[in-house]
């Protein structure tokens, strides 16, 4: 049976498994974030202590990324996301049992490490058993799903851990990855036997040659410029900024991040589409909204008197949330310019941009608060400078390397190959040859 002929119902249900571990993996990831106040009484912590565990959670994902991909390029998604199941449900149940910040610091370093690979993994499932035209349509469900997750952890949560208390919800959530892993142990369902995944897979490709080509490296800065700024806000110094820098009630600062949630949600229903339909429209969307990002943390610091009115904050919000789809453009490029046997490798070096910026501009946000003498609206407001300024020459090295690629994409259809994706040529692009030095052809 070749992978044209398999029943249509084969590669939605490996899919489907896979997206599962993704749901898991997201309820794990934020679980943290409703059970902050419970962690600091239970283990005796600080505010910098809980704050630790998130940056080490994110800094060992990101560190994986490049490790993951060239795992899954190897073995294949489905031994990884066995492995990465059991990882984090493992993880889950040792902060179950923790009772001391450094059990508990590893625990959450366990569950970053397990957490790296699963993504990729997904996403490897849907470039191996599902054409290319899907890829982008797959990609916003496999990222709904993790939306799922997190919406799981929030209330839901929250009553879990009022009901059944810290060890007896962590201890739950953990085995029932375990437990789920056990669908992962065989396929489901017998893979085409042409399947790269299963029997062609590649052998150690290095991740300095998928760096190489530019296409990934356009990538890498474009997931890297595009998501950072709402994980920063989402994850770590938005709260804050609301409620020590504004003077929001928990309340409305919750009622920000709720937004910010509904926003994320409703644009990914139109920012995958839109790149899977109008690939000659993906960089123009990617620029489109980097400079957004940037523009608006810079509204956020010029304001005058330095406290924009609330539309103006929920507007800034809402950018950063259509920046997490609108990072997925960097995995469509990593799908489309990369042979099979790396497609992997490319998706993590492509993955780690996003999280290594926001680890960055996180510790930089944190270090200007503190040198100045802690949280306070002018101190915040210096703070977000920094982050604009991060922003802005991640926005600067997106469009630096979009007219490159364009550049090289002109040069290939003069000489007649073929290229994934034709464009057109326009002022800006003879421009940017001329600085180059290299007239473009016609």
């Amino acid at each position: 049976m070749s992978q044209t002929t398999m029943p249509r119902h084969l590669p939605w249900l490996i899919w489907t498994v896979g997206a599962g571990v993704y749901f898991l993996a997201f309820i794990h990831r934020a679980s943290l974030g409703v059970a902050g106040p419970d962690a600091t009484s239970r283990l005796d912590i600080s505010a910098t202590q809980l704050g630790s565990f998130i940056l080490v959670q994110l800094g060992l994902y990101a560190f994986m990324q490049v490790p993951a991909g060239l795992a899954i390029d190897r073995w294949g998604a489905r031994r990884v996301l066995l492995a990465s199941t059991v990882a984090m449900g493992c993880a889950q149940v040792m902060f179950g049992f923790a009772t001391s910040y450094p059990l508990a610091l590893i625990a959450r370093g366990l569950l970053g490490v397990g957490d790296a690979a699963v993504f990729i993994a997904v996403l490897r499932l849907a470039a191996t058993y599902f054409p290319r035209r899907r890829y982008a349509f797959l990609t916003m469900l496999t990222a709904l799903a993790g939306m799922v997750g997190n919406l799981v952890a929030t209330v839901p949560l929250v009553i879990a851990l009022d009901t059944w208390g810290w060890s007896h919800t962590f201890i739950a959530s953990g085995l029932a990855s375990i437990v789920y892993a056990v669908l992962l142990v065989r396929p489901a369902v017998r893979p085409a036997p042409d399947a790269p995944e299963e029997l062609t897979p590649a052998r150690g490709p290095r991740a300095r040659g998928v760096w190489a080509r530019p296409e990934v490296r356009l990538g890498f800065w474009t997931h890297l410029a595009t998501l950072h700024p709402a994980l920063v806000l989402s994850l770590l110094w938005g709260f804050p900024y609301l409620t020590q820098g504004l003077d929001y009630s928990d309340q409305a600062a919750a009622s920000m991040l709720s937004l910010y949630i509904g926003v994320n949600v409703v644009s990914s229903f139109v920012v995958g589409p839109l790149a899977g339909r109008k690939p000659r429209w993906r960089m123009a969307i990617g620029v489109g909204v980097a400079s957004g990002l940037t523009l608006s943390l810079a509204g956020l610091v010029l304001w005058p008197g330095g406290n924009p009115p609330a539309w103006y904050v929920a507007f800034t919000f809402g950018i950063a949330a259509v920046g997490v789809p609108t990072s997925q453009i960097g995995f469509h490029l990593a799908r489309d310019y990369s042979p099979h046997g790396s497609i992997s490798t490319a998706t993590g070096v492509v993955n780690a941009g996003g999280f290594v910026a926001a680890i960055i501009t996180s510790v930089v946000f944190g270090a200007v608060l503190d040198g100045l003498g802690g949280p306070s609206l002018p101190h915040f407001r210096w703070a977000l400078a920094c982050f604009a300024g991060i922003s802005s020459i991640a926005t600067l090295i997106v469009l630096i390397s979009t007219l490159g690629v364009r550049n090289q994409v002109f040069h290939r259809m003069a000489h007649g190959d073929r290229v994934v994706v034709p464009v057109q040529i326009r002022l800006w692009d003879r421009a940017y040859s001329r600085l180059r030095g290299k007239p473009l052809p016609g």
